[in-house]
């Protein structure tokens, strides 16, 4: 037995409404491709200048905080060799100096303090002791990190993690408190619902890209190398 597919016709209201949810949706697109563009337009304003363009090492050192402190040659500091789920393998250089955001086995601190020193295997953080107002050393043994707090500036992603999430609560916004074909605020449908929330997964992603807490194995080695 053959059966014959029926065609239904579409009727004026339908193509109303398909018409004006089309139209509704390529306006929130524009709108929020409209935002992303200023973001990245304002993000670039420090155009690139040949006379200002800095060297290799140059750059190396901009990368992190004023009070690095790097000596002459076989000055020691500490690397995070890391392979992460998400993202290729990167490697993150500390420094004396530099801050740094850790948490110890059998720890339920979470520290966010300052590099004095790199011996081969600990490195030392100044605490400010308030009770006796002076600055105080913490030896912290390599074997006793649990975990690392990381960041890496990456062009475009990082500008985009805070962005997405953005982009996607103005696109359900705009549909919920713009008037739909049947002339009413408030309210919304699952196409909407849907595209902003692969803004906000998106965002997501790019936030994990950017700002990562890392497990100290063997996966994520932290060891200490010299300069030279």
């Amino acid at each position: 037995m053959v059966n014959n597919a029926t065609l239904l016709p579409v009727s004026e209201n339908d193509s109303l409404y398909l018409k004006h949810s089309f139209n509704a949706m390529r306006q929130r697109l524009f709108i929020v491709l409209l935002i992303l563009t200023g973001s990245f337009q304002a993000w670039s304003q420090d155009h690139y200048d040949a006379k200002k363009a800095l060297s290799s090492e140059e750059l190396f050192l901009k990368q992190s905080t004023t009070n690095r402190v790097i000596a002459s040659p076989g000055q020691k500091y500490l690397v995070l060799d890391a392979s992460p789920t998400i993202g290729g393998f990167h490697r993150y250089r500390f420094f004396p100096g530099d801050n740094i955001k850790f948490r110890m086995h059998n720890e339920t601190i979470r520290f966010n303090e300052t590099i004095a020193s790199v011996t081969d295997s600990s490195f030392s953080i100044a605490i400010i002791n308030e009770a006796v107002g002076r600055m105080d050393y913490q030896e912290i043994l390599l074997k006793d990190i649990r975990l690392m707090k990381v960041s890496r500036r990456i062009p475009f992603v990082s500008q985009l993690a805070p962005l997405l999430p953005l982009a996607g609560l103005i696109y359900i916004g705009a549909d919920f408190f713009n008037k739909g074909i049947d002339n009413k605020r408030y309210t919304t449908d699952a196409s909407s619902l849907f595209v902003g929330g692969a803004f906000m997964a998106a965002g997501f992603v790019c936030y994990k890209l950017t700002f990562s807490s890392l497990k100290i194995n063997s996966k994520n080695k932290l060891k200490v190398l010299e300069t030279y």
